[in-house]
């Protein structure tokens, strides 16, 4: 008796085994594995049924099968030795058969917690994969985008320098400093007009870190507190002072509204010439003969359009399309869009205060 109970436990022992495996690896939701504890537990049912001579009818379902509808009939072969050999006890076979009722619900458990775990993986998957179509779709937009940084913070910084009617001082210098980095990433062409934008900036920054936050909070009180410092001869500016940086810093930008305003147009002339045309209105009254020699000799290096507008893009030619090139487009729009207000609203502010040096340089 006592080897027979120790028979039974042994063949439990072994499905209780099995089952824990199961459900362990179903709580990891690693579902192919389970599925694979499932087989065996099943095929080893049949098994016991057919070495205990069972009725055909007990087959076995594979429910981790998707749709189920799979079987294992186990019959004695017809060649196979008899079984009727192999003592068996009537109370270990009477306990088995009683049982594998309890093994059916078991087993039916099981398939319907991995199909529970198939819709969660599937809805899972369903969920990731959102997700790296929406990773990929934002990596192509930033990829178009890519390279334009130094356009957009100069687009960004200069439109948040009028604050009414009136310039702030701050974000003015800001964005000049952020459009000189944006100067010195279009070629040899500007570098000229960028260096002479660089010295001065200089000279406006000085003095504008000296006043008090309120007497240099915007143009017209930073050019009022300078002229009354008593620097300036009337109209003719101290040349280390902020008034002389800030009236070419306007200059500067009025020609570069000018060039940039002819790279719109797909169509439009060649920058060489747009530029020694924006030259002429701009900067070329107010330079001496060295200047106007010299400067048009560095407009000379002007590329293609296509040039420009790629690497005010950060891009190289090769890698500009026609998407790309049409945001980059926009972008100058919108930028010579803000700097017309700017320009007028400082011209305006020298002429009022008798600022507008007219001498050549």
């Amino acid at each position: 008796m006592k080897k027979e109970l120790r028979q039974i436990a042994a063949i439990f022992q072994d499905e209780i085994d099995i089952a824990s495996s199961i459900a362990s690896t179903i709580r990891r939701r690693n579902v192919m594995l389970a599925g694979l504890f499932t087989f065996f537990l099943f095929a080893s049912k049949g098994i016991v049924e057919a070495t205990l001579s069972l009725p055909p009818s007990s087959s076995s379902s594979l429910p981790f099968l998707r749709g189920g509808g799979y079987t294992l009939a186990f019959a004695p072969s017809s060649s196979a030795k008899p079984l009727e050999k192999t003592k068996r006890s009537p109370i270990l076979f009477s306990v088995v058969v009683n049982n594998l009722d309890k093994i059916n619900v078991i087993g039916s458990k099981i398939q319907s917690e991995t199909a529970k775990q198939w819709s969660g993986l599937h809805d899972n998957v369903g969920r990731e994969w959102g997700k790296v179509t929406s990773s990929i779709a934002k990596m192509f937009s930033r990829e178009r985008h890519r390279g334009a940084e130094k356009l957009d913070e100069v687009l960004r910084t200069f439109q948040a320098v009028l604050n009414g009617n009136e310039v702030d001082t701050a974000q003015l210098l800001k964005a000049c400093r952020a459009h000189l980095l944006l100067m010195k990433s279009g070629g040899a062409a500007l570098r000229v007009v960028a260096k002479d934008m660089e010295t001065n900036l200089n000279k406006a920054e000085s003095l504008f870190r000296k006043l008090p936050p309120k007497e240099g909070r915007y143009l017209a009180s930073l050019l009022e507190n300078e002229r009354e410092s008593g620097i300036h001869a009337g109209s003719e500016l101290k040349d280390a002072s902020a008034a002389m940086g800030l009236l070419w810093i306007r200059r500067s930008l009025a020609f570069q509204l000018e060039l940039y305003a002819s790279l719109i147009p797909s169509d439009g002339r060649h920058p060489k010439d747009a530029a020694m045309d924006a030259y002429y209105s701009t900067l070329s009254p107010y330079h001496g003969w060295l200047l106007q020699k010299a400067f048009p000799l560095s407009l000379s290096q002007m590329p293609e359009r296509q040039v420009f507008i790629a690497k005010f893009g950060g891009r190289e030619v090769d890698e500009l399309d026609g998407e790309s090139e049409r945001e980059i487009v926009k972008k100058l729009r919108m930028l010579v869009a803000t700097w017309e207000p700017i320009i007028n609203t400082w011209r305006y502010e020298f002429e009022r205060l008798d600022l507008e040096d007219t001498r050549r340089a």
